[in-house]
């Protein structure tokens, strides 16, 4: 009801339940340009629960304020479901 139908946070969380770790989200400013990028992060790796990065996705939402800010509607969001993203 929340995301009226916009986001399907069965598939977003199911994401976030089945991989080992957590995502370290990295963000770049080139002038008015944002890209972000995701990659897994783990803070001990054991050879035996190691997982090609390439099979590691979440579906991360982000929210962002821009200076175009009118102070009613100063929230964007963004859904990172692809390795990187602007």
């Amino acid at each position: 009801q929340i995301t009226n139908g916009t986001l399907d946070v069965k598939k977003m969380m199911k994401t976030w339940i089945v991989h080992k770790g957590f995502p370290l989200v990295t963000v770049v400013r080139k002038g008015k340009i944002i890209s972000v990028q995701q990659e897994k992060f783990l803070y001990r790796v054991e050879p035996e629960n190691w997982t090609s990065d390439a099979s590691y996705l979440w579906h991360i939402p982000l929210t962002y304020i821009t200076n175009r800010c009118n102070f009613t509607h100063c929230t964007n969001a963004y859904l990172l479901d692809q390795k990187s993203g602007m």
